[in-house]
């Protein structure tokens, strides 16, 4: 395994890293409302397939302690939530009839991943 790699039996979501497994909440959020529709659905497809199997092994590990490869499982599971809002809810990267770019900035986040 290199350093970049995810934990085995997540090798599916390896294309899909370097764009939407980033750090921050407002990193996945740009990230998603800079992204077309189609590369959303294509992260969405492949994640929302395997996010069970991630919720559960990445339980096993404390938020404030997670070894780097099961910390990058847990952006891409971050990143999920945030293109489900563009797959399931507005049908599009952002929301209907906001302007974009906008200056809505989130300025703190959770504490871990944040």
């Amino acid at each position: 395994m290199t350093e970049g790699s995810l934990p085995d039996g997540f090798e599916a979501l390896e294309p899909f890293r370097a764009y939407w497994g980033v750090p921050g909440t407002q990193d996945r959020r740009d990230r998603r409302e800079a992204a077309g529709m189609a590369d959303i659905m294509a992260f969405y497809e492949v994640m929302i397939a395997l996010a069970p199997a991630a919720m559960k092994h990445l339980e096993r590990f404390a938020l404030d302690a997670m070894p780097p490869r099961e910390a990058r499982l847990m952006e891409l599971v971050l990143a999920l939530a945030h293109v489900s809002m563009a797959t399931e809810l507005h049908g599009q990267p952002r929301a209907p009839h906001t302007p974009y770019p906008h200056g809505v900035r989130l300025v703190q986040g959770p504490a871990y991943f944040g």
